[in-house]
């Protein structure tokens, strides 16, 4: 990273160099030869912010359609698991209910946590595509500079060492819903259990699938918070690489009139102090 920035360094000073050469020409038109439409700041913030959210729209729609798999076999998992040790549990329908919520609350954390966390490089799809797409967009944008400055002045800028940082999204936590949407528990000293008892146990088991569709469904939209936040990360720091250079281009094609002798010294002991001569 040492030599790449020193390479860029140089690179910039030459650019300051030839720029100080045409000292005699008009540098207004000099600049806007160089930074050209083609190279508009709020432009190109603007098209940025469109790969951005295209993606970000797409990351739920692509992590529901990714989970949906695991709908059914996890459904039909917890109900035989369910349907096994329900008959062991015993009290009135409070009891049961407290029983029903606390397996429940265990068993979905478990398997939604365990999912998650085996599954999540899957889920990272939109995520991973605005990284492809905004890392070929800054090549693009060093590619056209690099190729209207060569053309203006006849140099070449050295390579840039830009990098997208990616941070993976922290794991979201799991929550589980209520066996009842009204609770008949309350009421449990007027439900006769010997009689009663089926009924509740088939509705505890009718229960796990509108659970488990809802959990996934919560696990997705935990996880498309993540991702869309870092996808809006990387977007900026995109954004921030190219103003950077923008600026940096501007102030040397701006700034530099007459010091031609002092920079070609400077760039000359930098160049033998590094190795480059």
């Amino acid at each position: 990273k040492t030599q790449t920035l020193i390479k860029r360094c140089i690179s910039y000073l030459d650019l300051a160099l030839q720029t100080s050469l045409k000292a005699d020409q008009d540098h207004e038109a000099l600049r806007n030869q160089i930074l050209n439409e083609k190279v508009n700041y709020d432009l190109i913030r603007e098209e940025i912010t469109v790969i951005a959210r295209e993606n970000q729209r797409q990351t739920r729609i692509f992590l529901m359609n990714y989970l949906e798999r695991f709908q059914k076999p996890l459904t039909k998992k917890l109900k035989d698991k369910l349907a096994e040790e329900m008959p062991s549990w015993s009290g009135n329908l409070w009891k049961l209910t407290r029983q029903y919520e606390s397996w429940i609350t265990e068993n979905m954390a478990e398997e939604i946590g365990y999912i998650s966390k085996t599954e999540n490089k899957h889920f990272l799809g939109t995520h991973n595509k605005a990284y492809a797409s905004l890392s070929r967009y800054l090549e693009t944008f060093r590619a056209l500079l690099d190729d209207t400055i060569h053309r203006v002045l006849g140099i070449r800028l050295a390579e840039a060492d830009w990098e997208i940082s990616v941070v993976e999204p922290d794991h979201p936590d799991v929550k589980v819903l209520y066996a009842f949407d009204f609770h008949f528990d309350l009421i449990w000293f007027l439900i006769p259990m010997v009689i009663f008892r089926k009924v509740f146990e088939k509705h505890f088991l009718n229960e796990i699938p509108r659970t488990v569709e809802i959990n996934l469904s919560r696990l997705a939209a935990q996880w498309e918070d993540r991702i869309n936040k870092a996808i809006d990360k990387m977007r900026k720091q995109t954004v921030q690489y190219i103003k950077d250079e923008i600026s940096t281009i501007d102030a040397l094609l701006s700034g530099v009139h007459g010091q031609t002798s002092e920079i070609r010294a400077l760039t000359d002991e930098l160049k033998q102090q590094c190795g480059f001569l």
